[in-house]
C-alpha cells in the first residue's frame, strides 16, 4: 500500500507539474503575442506619424513656393513701377524741392528705428552699421514718390508671409 501511495503522489506531483508548466507556458505565449501587437501597432502608428509629417511638409514646401513666386512677381512689377515712375519725375520740374525738415527729419528717425529694431546688434553690444554721425541730408518729393512702390511692395510681401503661415497653420488642424 506504501508503494501504490507514493506512486499515486509521484503521478499527482508530475501532473500538477505539468499543468504548471502548461499554465506557464501558455502565459508566456499569452504574453509574447500581446507584446508582438503592441510593437506592431507602435509600428503602425510611427507609419502613420510619419506619413503625417511628411504630407505637412510637402504642404509647407507647395505653400513657401508659391508664396515666394509672388513675393517676387511683385518684386518685379515694383521694380518695373520705380523705373517708369523714374522716367516721368525725370521730367518734373519741382522733382528737387525739399520736403520740409520736419516731416524728412521724421521720416529718418522712423526710419532708423525700424532699421535697427530689425538689425541685431555686433557681439559687442554696439552697432557697427551705425557708428559716426549721421550724413546731412534732404529728402526731395521725387524721392518721397519713388519710396512709395518698393514700400507698398513691402506691405504685400509681408502680407503674402503672413497669409502662407495661415494657410500652412489651417492645413495642420485635423479635418
Amino acid at each position: 500500500m506504501m508503494g501504490e501511495s507514493l506512486l499515486a503522489t509521484i503521478i499527482v506531483g508530475g501532473l500538477l507539474l505539468v499543468v504548471g508548466a502548461g499554465g506557464y507556458m501558455g502565459y508566456q505565449y499569452k504574453s509574447n503575442a500581446d507584446r508582438a501587437n503592441t510593437a506592431e501597432a507602435n509600428v503602425i502608428l510611427q507609419g502613420t506619424v510619419i506619413q503625417t509629417m511628411q504630407d505637412q511638409e510637402k504642404a509647407f514646401n507647395s505653400i513657401a513656393v508659391v508664396t515666394q513666386q509672388q513675393n517676387t512677381t511683385a518684386s518685379a512689377k515694383s521694380e518695373e513701377a520705380v523705373i517708369e515712375y523714374r522716367t516721368i519725375l525725370h521730367k518734373e520740374k519741382s522733382c528737387d524741392l525739399s520736403v520740409p525738415a520736419d516731416i524728412s527729419d521724421g521720416l529718418l528717425r522712423y526710419t532708423n528705428r525700424l532699421r535697427s529694431s530689425a538689425m541685431q546688434t555686433a557681439p559687442g553690444g554696439t552697432d557697427k552699421a551705425s557708428v559716426g554721425p549721421a550724413a546731412a541730408s534732404r529728402l526731395t518729393y521725387c524721392q518721397a514718390v519713388l519710396w512709395i512702390h518698393p514700400l507698398l511692395t513691402a506691405i504685400e510681401t509681408a502680407n503674402n508671409q503672413l497669409a502662407a503661415i495661415r494657410q500652412a497653420e489651417q492645413s495642420r488642424q485635423p479635418q
